[in-house]
């Protein structure tokens, strides 16, 4: 090997860590509750065995985050011995001990009402791990609603909405939404990624009553501030399987779709699929992939450097081993 040829070699290795780091991912899931229809029912309100599982198989991965979508626990059940704030500090330390040092970002479920619905049991639990996190919250929001900038990589941010405000259920803080979304883009963020609980379509089993959809004004103001700050993924749980829809709107851009991404897929027992019913309201509803019965999570990788051609953001259903 001559000199020149050496030194390219050597050039090769100093770059090419820099290359693979302007691809990077981060992780979604959400549900991992109890059965408690079961024979047996974890005392903790949490399937134990998926979540380990699961966790176990990030710690592996190793994303630079997990957002997750809520129903971390059953709550309150006459067949559940521990109460939810137990049930809170269980599933704190089991993704302690499976995930050591891997940022959560979780949201409120509707289970995570259940013996909480004010939120006091959650925000003893997660505020105080959020906020070391250093997540911006919506104004009266603490410990629910907020915005996070992914540390290394400031052109990608995620906000987290809450739909359990006891006052407006199934609702979002508009307010506090487009406030976060104007926040995000005057710091120069590009890609921002939102995730809750609950759908704004239905997207396969619960029906229009018990999603976003059951308030469609306020389901749609949520849609156009996202079609506004050119937001294209809207993570959720709610539905126990993985579901992809694409989003369109005759009013919107020809280029513009928003992809409703479902991964209940954390634990929680699974839910039958009965496709897309339900008023769409003038919306066009494309099931982009579906999976039935299967543990997993979303990975999600961004390209912060993207060449001609190549998408700055592709998402994967990856599926637990058997």
């Amino acid at each position: 090997m001559n000199r020149w040829t050496s030194f390219l070699v050597a050039l090769l290795l100093i770059t090419l860590p820099e290359l693979r780091a302007a691809a990077w991912s981060f992780a979604v899931v959400g549900d991992d509750r109890t059965d408690v229809r079961a024979n047996q029912v974890d005392p903790s309100g949490i399937h134990t065995k998926v979540l380990t599982k699961l966790m176990q198989a990030l710690a592996v991965a190793k994303p630079a985050c997990l957002l997750f979508t809520g129903d971390l626990v059953y709550g309150d059940n006459i067949r559940i011995p521990e109460k939810i704030a137990e049930q809170f500090y269980e599933w704190k330390k089991l993704v302690a001990q499976c995930a050591r040092g891997l940022i959560i970002l979780p949201v409120r479920g509707n289970h995570e009402t259940n013996g909480d619905p004010e939120g006091v049991a959650w925000l003893a639990a997660f505020e105080p791990g959020l906020t070391a996190n250093k997540v911006n919250y919506f104004p009266g929001q603490k410990g629910f609603s907020y915005s996070y900038i992914v540390p290394d990589h400031p052109e990608t941010a995620v906000i987290a909405v809450d739909q359990y405000n006891p006052a407006a259920p199934h609702q979002v803080d508009l307010k506090g939404l487009e406030s976060s979304l104007k926040e995000l883009k005057a710091k120069g963020v590009k890609n921002i990624f939102v995730f809750a609980h609950e759908e704004a379509f239905t997207s396969g089993c619960h029906p229009d009553t018990d999603n976003m959809a059951v308030r469609p004004t306020d389901r749609d103001k949520f849609l156009e501030l996202l079609r506004n700050y050119g937001c294209e993924y809207f993570f959720v749980g709610h539905d126990h399987f993985y579901d992809w829809m694409e989003i369109r709107n005759w009013r919107w851009p020809a280029d513009y779709a928003l992809n409703q991404i479902v991964a209940g897929t954390a634990g929680a027992p699974f839910y039958p699929d009965k496709t897309y019913f339900g008023g769409h309201d003038g919306y066009d509803l494309v099931r982009i992939d579906h999976k039935q019965n299967t543990y997993g999570y979303l990975l999600v990788t961004v390209n912060d450097e993207p060449k001609a051609g190549e998408k700055a953001v592709t998402v994967n259903f990856v599926p637990l081993a058997p």
